[in-house]
């Protein structure tokens, strides 16, 4: 019996690590999403692992780790339109990512829920998680690097960014790179 719980245990133990693999594959969609890859985030008052991110929201291909079906746009029971953040080139000319080191707090809202500003419909709220245990890349912070400490802004770990550039590329056939903040551009990053 003991054997048979074992092998069982090791069964369920390779199917859950399976699963987790096959969820790590960048799926890209072409619908409605938010896109937080430049926002200001809070932490939550009631949950120290999550933070709310003012995020915007676009149309067309962007990609997560979640399937387009569960990404689909849908009204709440409050009629208002929930969304799933992900990651596309859509702030790639007009924002530059800026390396944040470990220790410094960011959110991580790839795959999120987000709900739609009923007032404004090119905003998003996104409930994401904290991280502040490896160094993250933003859009967000206008190159300012001290607010890498104080901006809870949302992010993404080189290895998660380049996963999910390269697919969405793939995909897409494109050939984009975003800009750096230490990489010259026509106009000055002032926002």
């Amino acid at each position: 019996m003991d054997l048979l719980i074992k092998k069982l245990s090791l069964l369920c133990g390779l199917l859950f690590s399976c699963a987790c693999i096959q969820a790590a594959t960048p799926i890209v969609c072409d619908q409605r999403y938010a896109l937080c890859t430049s926002a200001r985030c809070v932490p939550s008052p009631e949950n120290p692992d999550v933070a709310l991110c003012e995020c915007v929201t676009e149309q067309g291909p962007s990609v997560g780790f979640t399937s387009c079906e569960k990404r689909k746009p849908a009204y709440t029971q409050y009629k208002t339109l929930s969304l799933v953040s992900t990651f596309s080139f859509a702030q790639f000319a007009t924002k530059k990512s800026m390396n944040c080191p470990k220790g410094t707090p960011w959110a991580n809202c790839v795959d999120m829920p987000c709900t739609v500003d009923p007032q404004n419909d090119k905003r998003a709220f996104c409930l994401c998680t904290l991280n502040a245990t490896q160094p993250f890349f933003t859009f967000g912070g206008s190159c300012n690097t001290d607010s890498c400490a104080t901006g809870f802004w949302s992010g993404a770990t080189g290895e998660d960014s380049e996963l999910l550039r390269n697919a969405l590329a793939q995909s897409t056939h494109s050939n984009v790179h975003p800009l750096s903040c230490n990489t010259p551009s026509s106009d000055e990053d002032t926002k």
